[in-house]
């Protein structure tokens, strides 16, 4: 058959229709070859490596994966999935574009069915795919009759001449990295994650329903001084304590979660499907007061937030909740190697259960959070001990009644007297200082490359950092992972998804290069 002579436009095939393209292409004896990825920025690597491609077989298909599941770090994709369309129909050897609406090639693989699935030389040792999903690729490709082709031409990476030339990561940042790389580089951020994955943890703290509600500016109120909005679409997320363990989940191996909640919350009960498969949950009843619910209203063209209310209770929980959760605690604490303690300061955490805490065995992170709710009551000294802490810097502003503390003087002081093996403190786009117990430090520049949403970042860092602290990583790994989860959470409005285990050596490897 002779070669495809589409225009550009009419190479890019939709999702829904590229299995009805190379189902008519096979029936006229077509062979096809696939090419899939992200190319997001083509260079002569993958010029040879789609002349390649197009010598095995009649037609040549390229997939990219669509923007929604590149994970390639912060930033990434450079080029939108249109334009990375156009750039690739463009090429004279490629016959057909198709953008791939799915997570991984494996729906790709069954819908097209190729003669021939074309891979770089970088994935021919399976044990160096960091995402382990070319054997699943190879089982699939060969119950459909085709077979893996890996090509060795000119290589070069996209990731090295994104981060080389058009990095939105900051030039302090880039600096850090560099330094990174010759220090402790790629294979002790994947030893460090080996070992995180082999983690129970327990999960203490407060359930918020984080609900936003997207709406765009009318104009001023004709006869009241206030601005009013068009209301949209509104969406809910499991928060707080629900949010770190979806996160924690995604990097170890088993989550418990003890919390509190209003009975018959049929808000919290939709939103349970959200959780992942390795999280279990237990939710103390309490009929006093409503499950915590925090609005945020949003300006749907800047994802700016313009107003938010919470709807929760000031009241400490009644002495027969607060009880409840001790002693399910007190008969769960002993079967987990480390245990979280979420304090969003809104009543889990009684003075019965700090002192538990404080008296037991068990390795403890502690974050607390100050926030409207709590008005800067709720600060790191209600803990006489723990492990791990993180906070906030201007939450230890609070804590120490002064606005512009000497951060490397005052937290050494603070973990002696807490007993604190390591610390963190987080300085929003500044990125934070991470601790030890032995005046180790370190300062590390925030790696976001956008920011969209910033309810949550403090969350990701201190669950990722309390899982590297408790396998003993070293403090430059703690620092650059801990950013490296806070730029996926700030991308992002609300928690819609988290960062695998894959996805994260998936970042790593592309900042790292």
């Amino acid at each position: 058959m002779t070669r495809n002579s589409n225009q550009q436009g009419l190479k890019i095939y939709k999702w829904a229709d590229i299995a009805t393209l190379t189902s008519k292409l096979q029936a006229d004896g077509s062979t096809l070859a696939l090419c899939h990825g992200v190319f997001d920025l083509l260079h002569p690597g993958h010029i040879q490596h789609f002349k390649v491609a197009r010598k095995l077989a009649e037609v040549l298909i390229v997939s990219i994966t669509a923007d929604v599941f590149v994970n390639k770090g912060p930033g990434r994709p450079i080029f939108n999935q249109e334009i990375r369309a156009e750039t690739l129909a463009a090429l004279q050897d490629v016959d057909y574009v198709v953008i791939c609406e799915n997570p991984t090639a494996i729906e790709l693989l069954n819908e097209i069915k190729p003669n021939y699935y074309v891979k770089g030389s970088d994935y021919l040792n399976a044990v160096d795919d960091v995402t382990g999903m070319i054997v699943k690729e190879r089982e699939v490709l060969e119950k459909h009759g085709g077979q893996i082709y890996f090509t060795d031409e000119m290589t070069s990476s996209s990731s090295l001449l994104i981060n080389k030339f058009f990095s939105n990561i900051a030039p302090d940042a880039q600096e850090w990295i560099k330094k990174f790389k010759l220090d402790h580089g790629y294979d002790q951020v994947v030893e460090a994650l080996d070992k995180i994955q082999e983690l129970n943890v327990l999960l203490l703290g407060e359930t918020i329903i984080d609900q936003y509600t997207y709406c765009s500016p009318l104009a001023k109120s004709s006869k009241d001084p206030i601005l009013a909005f068009h209301q949209h679409k509104t969406n809910l997320f499991p928060g707080g304590v629900l949010t770190i363990a979806n996160n924690c989940s995604s990097w170890v191996k088993q989550v418990k979660v003890i919390s509190f909640s209003a009975p018959e919350d049929t808000t919290l009960d939709s939103l349970m499907w959200k959780m992942n498969s390795n999280v279990a949950t237990e939710f103390v009843k309490t009929t006093d007061r409503p499950t915590i619910l925090k609005h945020r209203y949003v300006e749907s063209g800047s994802n700016t937030r313009v107003f938010e209310y919470y709807d929760f209770s000031e009241i400490d929980l009644p002495t027969e909740t607060s009880d409840a959760i001790l002693s399910s605690i007190s008969k769960q604490v002993s079967a987990f190697d480390l245990v979280l303690a979420a304090d969003y300061g809104h009543g889990f955490f009684s003075s019965k259960t700090i002192s538990f805490l404080e008296e037991s065995n068990c390795n403890l992170s502690v974050n607390t959070q100050a926030n409207a709710g709590n008005r800067g009551y709720n600060t790191i000294s209600k803990y006489p001990r723990a492990d791990f802490i993180t906070m906030n810097g201007a939450e230890l502003q609070l804590e120490l009644r002064n606005r512009n503390p000497d951060y490397q003087q005052i937290v050494p002081v603070l973990i002696a007297s807490m007993k604190v093996k390591c610390a963190i403190v987080t300085l929003g786009g500044d990125g934070l200082m991470v601790f030890d117990n032995e005046g180790g430090y370190e300062k590390v520049p925030a790696l976001a490359g956008k920011l969209v949403d910033k309810v949550g970042a403090g969350d990701a860092v201190f669950a990722m950092a309390s899982l590297l602290a408790k396998v003993g990583a070293p403090l430059k790994v703690i620092g650059f992972l801990s950013n490296l989860v806070a730029a996926h959470e700030v991308s992002q409005l609300g928690h819609e998804k988290s960062l695998s285990q894959a996805d994260l050596r998936k970042h790593a490897k592309s900042i790292l290069g």
